[in-house]
């Protein structure tokens, strides 16, 4: 750098240059300073790259971590089919094959339907723990809660099973049966389904021809079904469909497609693959039997009420549940009439009170072997059922609900006798 120095009054300043100061081996120590500096501002902005780096992965590996934990919970109740699509294990046969399955291996297609909450789904576990009839196997098997078929086929409607989330509590008047004060579903879901319009939610071989005019329908639907009921558990995962004499499909809603899925399973069919009209029981024998599960309506609502609350955090106009469970009644009612298929309705308090006896009855009308032995090993299977299972909800009714809710019961009182259930609605507190 250099110095300025004054000579005198008036002079010019001169200008002295100083010399670098050396270190011992000769070098300029500014410039070591400068090159000491540079090299730290370089190891620092390459120390800040490599922590932004490991952030940033760090972050990829947390957002990875939670993804992965999150799809091997999903995974871990939906299984495969989570991934693969609930169709990845369908067969590939053609209508006509079905047919001549159907027809010729004496196997009979039991459809188990009711309200929800009605004992439908231990009245299943039952059943199918009985060494001639099968299921579908558990939920990480189809990829449907529950294992209920209406779930996991696309052949019909479900009802909007699933909306209920940005459904519940949302009712709108409906015209279509001549009331125009009468608050019909907005939705398909849990607990107002059969208030949806007639030909939408009520299935029958006359609304419906559509879908019985078409082969497909039978052959999508059982492609769909079939592998399940192969490939369970019970018969170590193979040859399910044949050594199994009934096949067993649940879903709640059957209680109003009866009619319909009758005319689906015992469809004719030609070498062609046509349609040859209708189901005639004259011509030959049905392939299906239905159960109809029930319960008692004051239980079966709260058990609802409750189940909506507290389990889908949802809300249902009580006045709903209770046409709800009217409707779909009268709907099996109406289709039983129809029916050439046998059926059988099955009370869930008399399960619960006196499995033994239920399942006796059940099996005899399945003609499969319905010994004692059988029928205790079954009851092993299945574990403890819980007897009077209604008490918890008689109670709750006694305690507040009849308060509330009482005077509905009696404004339907007709409509709960024409059903014919046998329930006493009057004498419970």
């Amino acid at each position: 750098m250099g110095v300025r120095k004054r000579k005198g009054k008036g002079s010019k300043e001169e200008v002295v240059q100083s010399s670098p100061v050396e270190d011992d081996n000769g070098k300029s120590k500014k410039n070591s300073k400068s090159t000491a500096v540079a090299k730290n501002k370089k190891s620092y902005k390459k120390s800040g790259k490599i922590v932004k780096g490991k952030q940033a992965l760090l972050f990829v590996f947390t957002v990875i971590g939670i993804a992965g934990s999150i799809l091997y919970y999903f995974y871990s109740m939906y299984g495969p089919a989570l991934f693969l699509g609930l169709g990845h294990k369908d067969f590939k046969i053609e209508p006509y094959q079905w047919r001549n399955i159907l027809d010729n291996s004496d196997k009979t297609i039991l459809l188990i339907g009711g309200p929800h909450r009605s004992g439908t789904t231990i009245t299943w576990d039952a059943i199918t723990s009985h060494p001639e009839v099968v299921g579908f196997g558990g939920t990480f098997e189809t990829g449907a809660d529950y294992s209920e078929g209406i779930l996991f086929q696309d052949v019909y409607p479900a009802f909007g099973v699933g909306m209920e989330f940005s459904n519940f509590g949302k009712t709108v008047i409906q015209k279509e049966r001549g009331d125009d004060n009468v608050q019909m579903a907005t939705d398909g879901g849990i607990g107002q389904y059969a208030l949806l319009p007639n030909t939408t939610v009520h299935l029958t071989k006359e609304n419906h021809k559509g879908k019985l005019n078409n082969s497909k329908t039978l052959s999508k639907l059982m492609n769909r079904f079939a592998p399940h009921w192969d490939s369970n558990a019970k018969y170590d995962g193979k040859d399910g469909l044949r050594k199994a004499k009934v096949w067993v499909e649940k879903s709640p809603q059957n209680i109003v497609l009866s009619s319909f899925l009758e005319s689906v399973y015992n469809m004719p069919i030609a070498e062609d693959g046509s349609v040859e009209g209708m189901y005639d029981p004259k011509a030959k024998s049905s392939v299906t039997k239905f159960i109809y599960v029930t319960r008692h309506p004051i239980a079966n609502i709260l058990a609802t009420d409750f189940f909506i609350q507290e389990s889908m955090g949802g809300h249902r106009d009580f006045e709903i549940l209770i046409r709800n469970y009217i409707q779909m009644h009268k709907y099996a009612n109406m289709d039983s009439k129809e029916l050439s298929s046998p059926f059988m309705w099955v009370k869930f308090e008399d399960f619960a009170e006196n499995p033994s006896k239920t399942l006796k009855e059940i099996f005899k009308f399945l003609e499969v072997a319905s010994d004692d032995e059988t029928i205790n090993s079954v009851l092993h299977t299945v574990g403890t059922i819980k007897s009077n299972t209604n008490a918890k909800y008689m109670k709750q009714w006694c305690d507040t609900k009849a308060v509330m809710h009482g005077h509905l019961f009696d404004k339907y009182k007709d409509e709960f006798a024409a059903l014919n259930l046998g329930y006493d609605l009057t004498n419970i507190c």
